[in-house]
């Protein structure tokens, strides 16, 4: 099998809840308005209470509570609700499979981490759209439920990485391509837009800088989440390639520097993505 038939028999495995295709058809519609999205939101309550946490998480550190969806989306904005409810039926769906195969703590603590160090490089580097960077973090890793959910046997071959191989090696070498090529197919099935697509395909070409910024970032993010998450394998001396910071003109001691505050983001967020989490919702 290749990367898009895996990515073609996930999509077909697992639909897109019927809330979040109606909030992208009206969100695409360019006249959709704070309290129509709402509307529909709070028809799932589930998605209601996931966005209203997410309002309130180390993602966005709102200054005051967030108590109504309306306020909720509004600090979101209306764009990422979408997004963000993708991410959280990969939560669910993730959370079903029930699997031994996986590490789900660590799946979402390796996302994070990539869509938190995305955050932080992109404010370094002067980008607007931040929440992009963000969602392509979060959705970084998302071919591994394809694979998880199409041949289990094989999750726990592209499982065996180490100090000396990287999960992108282990990928290749237990399935032709890596988890990277059915992630950008995933997400382009699921409608997400092409620079998010483009971002996640390139995530591991880190052989030399990409041509976008956004591209950049998100090289640099994904190779900072394997440190913080298997910090037992993987260190920046010798696992990440000096020109992907020095190409955003990112110094390795900012990048140490910003190891503390998301490490505590990850673990404030990591409750979003929890089994208990998710049931509850």
């Amino acid at each position: 099998m290749n990367a898009l038939e895996y990515s073609q028999k996930a999509a077909e495995l697992f639909a897109i809840p019927e809330t979040a295709t109606q909030i992208k058809r009206l969100s695409d519609s360019g006249k959709a308005s704070v309290q129509d999205i709402s509307s529909i939101v709070m028809l799932d309550p589930g998605l209601t209470a996931q966005i209203l946490k997410l309002a309130n998480s180390s993602i966005y550190r709102f200054s005051r509570k967030i108590e109504t969806i309306d306020r909720a989306i509004q600090v979101i904005g209306v764009r990422a609700v979408y997004d963000y409810a993708l991410v959280f039926s990969v939560a669910n769906m993730l959370n079903k499979e029930q699997s031994q195969s996986i590490d789900v703590e660590k799946y979402w603590m390796q996302s994070l981490a990539c869509a938190f160090m995305g955050k932080h490089i992109a404010r370094m580097c002067g980008e607007r759209d931040v929440h992009r960077v963000v969602t392509s973090g979060l959705l970084n890793n998302v071919g591994l439920l394809a694979v998880l959910r199409v041949t289990p046997n094989l999750v726990r071959d592209c499982e065996r990485f180490g100090t000396s191989v990287k999960p992108k090696q282990s990928q290749q070498e237990a399935l032709g391509f890596t988890f990277a090529e059915i992630s950008a197919s995933l997400l382009q099935r699921w409608l997400l837009p092409d620079s998010i697509v483009s971002t996640v395909a390139m995530q591991h070409h880190d052989d030399a800088p990409s041509v976008t910024m956004e591209s950049q970032i998100m090289q640099l993010a994904y190779e900072l989440s394997l440190v913080l998450t298997y910090p037992d394998y993987y260190n920046i001396e010798r696992h990440v390639p000096s020109f992907l910071y020095q190409s955003l003109d990112i110094t390795a001691e900012a990048l140490f520097n910003m190891f503390d505050t998301v490490t505590e983001e990850c673990h404030d967020t990591l409750k979003l993505f929890d089994k208990q989490s998710t049931e509850a919702a």
